[in-house]
């Protein structure tokens, strides 16, 4: 499986002030490096979480019809089914279901053609910051205030997420049996 992910909105996924008054920091002299730190959790919160904070186009290449009869779309949440698109071998197919949220599937409601699948869709909790759940936004800064203070201590460089990062995207995380 091939999963590509393009941004749709334009946002910045965090909010530099909301950064720098979780850290209480009032200086502009570290914005450059917060704005990376900020990136960075963006980015592991979103891959570990398989959420699409902000909105985006996911596109999702099998090599055949998943086995399953729901499938997990790999990226939540899914807001619009009608966002959805299937083709298999280069057709257009139209014989499926969707269950959109947190946790979306996929399903066929007839029967599957052999080929090649493209899936595309649109995730994403909307387009901007204040979009973002509000657990998910502080997640986001405890990860940053987390790799501020680990700066320079090579001891922790590689802890990944912060404890209360991980509990919070724990929530949003699918468990595949």
């Amino acid at each position: 499986m091939i999963v590509r992910r393009t941004p749709i909105s334009t946002a910045a996924p965090f909010d530099l002030s909301a950064v720098k008054a979780h850290l209480r920091l009032d200086s502009p002299d570290d914005d450059e490096a917060l704005e990376a730190m900020a990136r960075a959790a963006v980015a592991e919160l979103e891959g570990y979480a398989q959420l699409a904070l902000l909105d985006q186009a996911v596109t999702v290449s099998l090599p055949a019809w998943p086995s399953l009869d729901d499938w997990p779309l790999p990226v939540a949440p899914l807001l619009d089914p009608a966002s959805l698109s299937v083709t298999v071998a280069g057709t257009p197919f139209v014989e499926f279901g969707a269950l959109p949220g947190l946790r979306p599937v996929l399903y066929p409601t007839g029967i599957v053609p052999e080929g090649r699948v493209e899936i595309a869709y649109l995730a994403g909790f909307g387009p901007s910051w204040a979009d973002i759940p509000a657990d998910l936004r502080l997640a986001i800064l405890d990860q940053v205030a987390a790799a501020y203070d680990w700066r320079g201590n090579p001891e922790l460089k590689g802890t990944g997420l912060s404890p209360h990062t991980a509990r919070i995207a724990a929530r949003y995380r699918r468990v595949l049996a």
